[in-house]
């Protein structure tokens, strides 16, 4: 058994029909079986022999599945490197593995002087890799693999730990079958398919949901380099795409820039990674005359462990388990299962649970007990067996999909300067779900501001998992064991002037405000503005990179015609940031001229949103159109707190 027999097989019965499709070029199911044979013999020219571990830090690039089945036809271990990891994060994940060779783009961390292993340094351009090269390769002979058993160790993917350190979540071949077939079966997956892939490869659902399932049957996979809205519908047109798969913030993107026609070749969409608000499910399904379906899973299940299925699409509702796999609601304490109706922990067994955690015997342990897998996810089952997510043990973060472990960002909170205590927590984003805040309580020798600390966790985590405010208290409200009450700090974030004593469910939370009313209404209108204004930043950044095809985002002082923006890019970029921000706020057309510099723009759009910062003059005159009625500041203080306390936790 091999993970890669679904390209050896898709080879022998349909070769000439297209495996892989990437920007304008299409891979057919014999040039994957060449180039992955031909990317074999360089790996095992370099020594690599059944089950050594091969790291893969590559992007969404055709090169991805050539040099990942490449390493399973010999009988290696495929370790899947996160892009966005910071140079520490990549080598401690190579340590950790042992990984004897990795595979990594140009452009990613060109030193990693921590690592004694051999690098191959592939092209950022086009397909990801140099064809020519690999063609003067002479290649394994055609259809050929190793043929393992079974539970041998296939793929190996990191997912971060309880305690601050990623572990790596070991899948048999067996595993990954398992979740191929539930997949195929599932999502009536066929040989006419042309799946849309948008999802990073390097990650669970990317790699195994849809790279391994869609080639397993003999689909046709259109491959995006990274997600862009207007280049997805372009691609979902262009390239007849029949089913839609993507994470929640996909489909509200889709849901708010798309029409019916303009997703007319899609039959079934499919949302994992995070969870769907039962809200856009509704509005999505009313609007395009189809559901949504959903599944639920973890790294540890390969992913896939329930499906809200079509013989009754529960809303709300994880599903039940998919084919072989067992679940059940479990009391946390005594282990026993939990009647129906009643909370507990969500635990999974069958043949997609994971071997174990590489290398940690002591977290395996913990983790697979009698062979069922403990999600840490706390949830109930119905009188029909459908599933519920209520609440997460573990205190995850999932931003946009990826998910973040506070304590990993803790254990670099506590190593930045001047930070003598530190808690981390999530609390919602309009576009990412939720972001990263820090709760940092300074040391007596210094007096240290947010940006250096967040500079600090940028040189040491992936952006994503860097807080997106740091907030400075006298102390963290803990309960009378010592442990930090999270609840308390998602709740009620604070601003760094604050320290008057301040009662949240029992706990004495010093501020100095004589008004500890006043004092949480500025501290809610700081949170909000600082989320407000990342996210626009960033919304734009991102939006102007891929508008214009540039490598890094644009600063924030940057002029927009300096970008290399064309007026018709201008008036795309202004219809995306009306989609964004919603039908509510009316912006003028002539918006992105009137500020013409990212930092002027975004000032602009604080001010129209009421969130307390001023709203710098139009470098040339317009019709500006009314912001809302009435702004957060032109409100009471009791409506400000209402309305602000009521959006942060929506």
């Amino acid at each position: 058994m091999n993970v890669c027999q679904c390209i050896i097989d898709g080879y022998r019965i349909f070769p000439d029909s297209d495996a892989i499709v990437f920007e304008g070029e299409s891979y057919t199911y014999a040039d994957l079986e060449r180039l992955s044979g031909k990317a074999a013999r360089v790996l095992e020219g370099a020594g690599v022999e059944e089950g050594d571990r091969v790291a893969l830090c590559l992007a969404n690039l055709p090169a991805f599945p050539v040099w990942y089945y490449g390493a399973l036809r010999l009988g290696a271990i495929a370790v899947s490197v996160n892009t966005r990891l910071a140079e520490e994060e990549v080598e401690f994940i190579l340590s950790d593995c042992g990984a004897k060779l990795l595979i990594a783009s140009a452009g990613g961390s060109e030193t990693l002087s921590g690592f004694e292993g051999q690098v191959i340094r592939v092209s950022d351009d086009g397909a990801g890799f140099d064809e020519q090269k690999l063609e003067e390769e002479e290649g394994l002979p055609a259809g050929t693999y190793f043929e393992g058993e079974p539970n041998d160790a296939a793929i190996i993917l990191y997912t971060s730990g309880t305690t601050g350190f990623p572990k790596g979540a070991t899948l048999s071949h067996q595993n990954v079958r398992s979740t191929v077939h539930s997949f195929n079966h599932l999502c009536g997956m066929t040989p006419e398919d042309r799946l849309l892939l948008v999802v990073p490869l390097f990650h669970c659902y990317g790699q195994n949901a849809l790279l391994n399932s869609g080639l397993n049957v003999g689909a046709t996979i259109v491959l995006q380099r990274r997600f862009d809205l207007s280049e997805a519908l372009d691609l979902i047109r262009n390239e007849k795409v029949t089913k839609l798969f993507g994470v929640p913030t996909t489909f509200q993107l889709m849901q708010d820039a798309c029409e019916p026609e303009d997703l007319a070749s899609i039959h079934y969409c499919f949302c994992a990674a995070a969870t769907l608000a039962p809200q856009l499910g509704e509005s999505w399904a009313k609007k395009f005359g189809m559901p949504i379906y959903e599944g639920y899973g973890l790294t540890e299940t390969a992913p896939f462990a329930s499906y809200n299925h079509p013989l009754q699409h529960v809303p709300g509702s994880i599903g039940v388990p998919v084919d072989l796999v067992e679940m059940k609601v479990v009391d946390e304490e005594t282990g026993e299962t939990c009647p129906a109706g009643e909370t507990g922990e969500i635990v999974v067994r069958g043949p997609n649970v994971m071997l174990g955690y590489w290398n940690r015997p002591e977290d395996t342990a913990e983790a697979v007990k009698d062979g069922w897998f403990h999600s840490g996810d706390v949830g109930r089952q119905d009188e029909k067996g459908y599933f519920f997510i209520v609440d997460r043990i573990k205190d995850m973060i999932a931003v946009g999909g990826m998910k973040v472990f506070p304590s990993e960002v803790e254990r670099v909170l506590l190593d930045a300067p001047g930070v003598a205590d530190c808690s981390v927590v999530g609390c919602p984003d309009p576009i990412w779900g939720e972001s990263v805040v820090g709760f940092v309580v300074s040391d007596s020798e210094t007096d240290p501001e947010g940006e250096p600390i967040r500079s600090y966790c940028l040189e040491h985590l992936a952006s994503y998992k860097v807080p997106g405010q740091i907030v400075f208290v006298d102390e963290l409200p803990r309960n009378p064991a010592g442990k930090v009450l999270k609840k308390v700090l998602r709740e009620h974030p604070v601003d760094p002037t604050l320290s008057a004593p301040v009662v949240v469910d029992g706990v004495e939370w010093k501020q100095t405000e004589e008004k500890p009313e006043a004092a949480l209404l500025q501290a809610l209108k700081a949170a909000h503005r600082s989320a407000r204004e990342r996210m626009l930043t960033e919304f734009l950044q991102e939006e102007i990179r891929g508008l214009t095809g540039a490598d890094e985002v644009p600063a924030v002082d940057t002029a927009l015609l300096e970008t290399g923006m064309d007026s018709v890019m201008m008036i795309t970029l202004s219809t995306r940031l009306q989609d964004q921000l919603g039908p509510n706020l009316d912006l003028p057309a002539t918006l992105v001229f009137d500020y013409p510099r990212i930092g002027d723009l975004v000032s602009y759009l604080i001010g129209v949103l009421g969130l307390g910062a001023e709203k710098p003059e139009p470098a040339a005159p317009s019709e500006t159109k009314a912001a809302p009625s009435k702004s957060i500041d032109e409100m009471s203080e009791e409506e400000a707190m209402q309305a602000l306390l009521k959006e942060l936790n929506e």
